[in-house]
């Protein structure tokens, strides 16, 4: 069975750009987002695996992205987040960290962003490991 991910991301490129990483690695994307609200809407009824979340996801109602990140902690304890951006704020980037997201993935997403993530999935998801200590290089976008 695929590992499910819901993209949360507030930029296409990087949300095909992810997408295209993972899908070429065996996941299968069940949602994507732009915002926090559809975030959290698509998040309880897909039930995702894996949620990669932008820490400038557009806040909603006064919803910040790090609010998100405590609310599907909290549901979900199990669900993988991988935190992609550069959180300017030690003290956000902390609280991230202390609450189970030791990964991020900094811009650009290039190559060396996408490997730790890719790392990172493989050492939780073990039917992700492939023969090589690659990840995918999937197809250019």
């Amino acid at each position: 069975m695929a590992v499910r991910v819901l993209i949360a991301d507030s930029s296409g490129t990087s949300r095909d750009t992810i997408r295209n990483h993972l899908e070429c690695g065996g996941c299968q994307v069940v949602a994507e987002t732009e915002t926090v609200a559809q975030t959290i809407d698509l998040f309880r009824t897909t039930r995702p695996d894996v949620i990669t979340l932008d820490v400038q996801l557009r806040s909603t109602q006064g919803v910040d992205s790090l609010a998100l990140f405590r609310t599907i902690r909290s549901e979900s304890p199990s669900t993988s987040i991988v935190i992609v951006g550069a959180s300017q704020l030690l003290q956000k980037r902390r609280i991230y960290h202390s609450k189970g997201a030791p990964e991020r993935i900094k811009p650009p997403l290039d190559s060396l962003g996408m490997k730790r993530m890719w790392r990172r999935l493989s050492d939780t998801f073990p039917e992700l490991k492939r023969e090589a200590t690659t990840p995918p290089l999937g197809r250019r976008i």
